[in-house]
């Protein structure tokens, strides 16, 4: 992990074959032996943009060789899915091509996990990440309505903690209003993916609605909305610190099929930015910085312009938490 003011390496490549290569490129040989939980994403049902399972077995493959124990890793989710509990989302895990023996590991669904508190703020880490000491995050980097983007960062701060603490980051973003400094302009409706706001003679929220991404508090131009805790951002990022923190992690970020939406919506299309490729690093700050970057070298600041939320905020939150560098070398195969 990054130490925050340094300059961490980053290897990019195009093609999944040259993942072996580069891995050569940082010191991975204590993984050896290690029980291995590989964090990611299986996709939604329906959902077609989700890493695939033949490249999550290439990762498998390589860290075998290296004398690792690896397993797949995520975590049940707090929305009404096949994937809220452990046997629903295992169906869904096999539906997408992730078993045993199509892998070559065990496939873990998590829903218990341990409190460790960052920023005076209390997050229930998964068990199988809080007692793992060597992680892999294998992360679809795609678009997201609510943070703008889903790099590795979002794969920990949301999806490395229990449904309790996903519904408290996103309770913790939700608007607070202060009537007095409303002018009742109605930017904070228009701003609302979820119509959860209406504003005419008075300001109207409606909590059931609302799933706390906090856009309607940035864009208040009189600040009469804050947030409950805080910046949605700014809560993945600490939660993310919860779930990696004093760890080994190594990460991987699948730069393809870039979609508007992230991997949980069914309907996440329509793909929004060409194919990048691979980028791979122990730096979960500066492998999230660099396939921003590329991504806008690619085409431009596509996720700010679809979800209307700036994608570097995590980034940097996530830089000043301590977690990694913003600076990086990158190294291309």
């Amino acid at each position: 992990m990054g130490e925050g003011d340094g300059v961490s390496t980053v290897v990019f490549f195009k093609e999944e074959e040259q993942l072996s290569e580069a891995l050569t490129y940082f010191d991975l040989k204590d993984f050896k032996d290690k029980d291995v939980p590989v964090k990611l994403h299986m996709g939604e049902v329906r959902n077609k943009y989700h890493v695939k399972p033949d490249f999550v077995k290439k990762v498998v493959e390589e860290f075998k060789k290296l004398g690792a124990h690896p397993f797949l890793f995520d975590t049940t989710v707090a929305y009404n899915s096949p994937r809220k509990t452990k046997k629903g989302y295992q169906q869904v895990a096999r539906l997408h091509g992730f078993s045993e023996r199509k892998i070559g590991c065990r496939i873990t669904i998590g829903d218990r996990g341990v409190v460790k508190t960052i920023e005076g703020r209390m997050f229930e880490v998964a068990n199988e990440i809080f007692y793992a000491t060597h992680i892999i995050a294998v992360t679809h980097v795609k678009g997201h309505v609510q943070a703008g983007f889903g790099g590795s960062i979002k794969n920990f701060g949301m999806g490395g903690v229990t449904r309790e603490s996903k519904k408290t980051i996103h309770r913790g973003a939700e608007p607070l209003y202060n009537e007095k400094d409303c002018i009742l302009c109605g930017e904070c409706a228009k701003a609302c993916p979820f119509n959860a706001i209406k504003v005419k003679d008075n300001w109207y929220w409606n909590s059931n609605a609302c799933l706390g991404c906090g856009r309607c508090v940035n864009i208040c131009p009189t600040e009469a909305l804050s947030f409950r805790d805080s910046d949605l951002q700014y809560l993945l990022a600490l939660s993310a610190k919860a779930c990696v923190e004093g760890k080994k992690v190594f990460y991987i970020n699948q730069i393809k099929n870039i979609a508007r939406s992230c991997d949980c919506d069914p309907f996440a299309g329509p793909k929004i930015c060409p194919d990048v490729g691979y980028v791979v690093s122990d730096d979960i700050v500066a492998v999230d910085k660099t396939s921003l970057d590329l991504i806008h070298e690619k085409k431009g600041r596509v996720f700010e312009k679809v979800n209307r939320v700036n994608p570097e905020k995590q980034v940097r939150f996530a830089h000043e938490a301590g977690l990694g560098n913003i600076k990086y070398e990158l190294i291309e195969l």
